[in-house]
């Protein structure tokens, strides 16, 4: 879809570094709607600079991929109930259509680091790399197009979830939004089909906590 492949062209573009905190000129004015809010103390101020960042990526794309990961799943749902490849085309298609209705150009004109933070997370709520996502939807050749485009620039959309080693500090900063403790930037759903998909999305929570 083409959403995916907007996420996938922002990997391939340059990133331009501000001063002493690494972020994109995209995002040093969003950065400064934050406090530091440090839950942690650290000798190194480089981890501690590199704790700042995480929070900040993930409180700046959090309820993009909570809106985005529960739409997803609706389609999902919707999609394994459909029989006949037309009447799956079709419906594909018009779930493309809800996403661009949804999120327009925000996704577009999000920098490379933001759009990578996304992918994770919604692999992270989904189960489902942007390779995996491009092969469904597109066909295995575009899948093995685009990730060859990306290996090239030093990105692997096979790449997944690693909460206990490499998105450490990701997982950290999820659980502390998750948990209340730590704001994030709110993304209010704009159709009707997210906010239905947000809604179906807390409620099968609340069951699969009530087992």
């Amino acid at each position: 879809m083409k959403f995916y492949i907007i996420l996938i062209f922002s990997l391939l573009n340059f990133s331009v570094n501000s001063q002493n905190l690494g972020l994109e000129n995209k995002d040093s004015v969003l950065f400064g709607q934050y406090l530091p809010d440090l839950e942690i103390t650290a000798s190194s101020d480089d981890f501690v600079k590199k704790w700042n960042r995480t929070k900040f990526y993930v409180k700046s794309v959090y309820d993009y991929s909570k809106i985005c990961s529960a739409m997803l799943t609706t389609f999902e749902d919707s999609l394994n109930k459909i029989e006949g490849n037309y009447s799956r085309k079709k419906y594909l298609s018009s779930c493309n259509k809800i996403l661009k209705k949804e999120f327009g150009n925000e996704i577009k004109e999000m920098s490379v680091k933001r759009g990578i933070y996304l992918m994770k997370m919604i692999y992270r709520s989904t189960g489902l790399t942007t390779y995996e996502i491009i092969q469904k939807y597109r066909g295995g050749g575009t899948a093995f197009w685009f990730q060859a485009l990306c290996l090239v620039n030093g990105q692997d959309l096979k790449r997944e979830y690693d909460p206990e080693n490499d998105d450490l500090l990701m997982e950290r900063a999820i659980g502390l939004i998750d948990s209340g403790k730590m704001t994030y930037y709110k993304r209010i759903p704009l159709t009707d089909e997210a906010r239905k998909a947000l809604k179906q999305n807390r409620r099968e929570k609340k069951r699969k906590k009530k087992k």
